[in-house]
């Protein structure tokens, strides 16, 4: 779904995926009026094989939101994309992963419960059947 979560998500030229999105993570037990000062901010840059494996994730902590660093987090994975080589934005087809940062998972989480794959943490997207690239914010 162009121009929405997904728009940093495509093929290098020596056959990887990228899928690269910012996210945050609510620290439980928050203020509702603290939110600000405490969601973690990440962008992230998820590497795949050209047959869809994880191979790795290249993350950064931006700091809390109430630092304002949205701008420099785009920056940082435009720059991260760009050290990739050359690159195609087009559709790509990975498998479900996770992995630990911080103590958080993140990844493309299956939730059996509901017939989903999550976009963790937050659950920012949930992508579903017929796995055709639809999802749900």
């Amino acid at each position: 779904m162009e121009d929405y979560h997904t728009h940093y998500i495509g093929k290098v030229a020596d056959g990887r995926q990228f899928f690269g999105y910012e996210t945050f993570v609510f620290p439980s037990g928050i203020p509702a009026n603290e939110w600000e000062k405490e969601r973690k901010e990440y962008v992230l840059l998820y590497l795949f094989d050209n047959e869809g494996n994880h191979l790795e994730t290249l993350h950064w902590f931006a700091g809390t939101t109430d630092d304002g660093k949205h701008a420099e987090m785009i920056k940082w994975l435009e720059d991260k994309i760009n050290e990739l080589g050359n690159v195609e934005y087009t559709d790509i087809e990975v498998k479900p992963f996770q992995t630990i940062i911080d103590g958080v998972v993140f990844g493309l989480v299956p939730n059996y419960e509901h017939d989903v794959v999550e976009l963790e943490p937050s659950s920012t997207i949930a992508f579903h059947k017929p796995w055709d690239g639809e999802y749900d914010t």
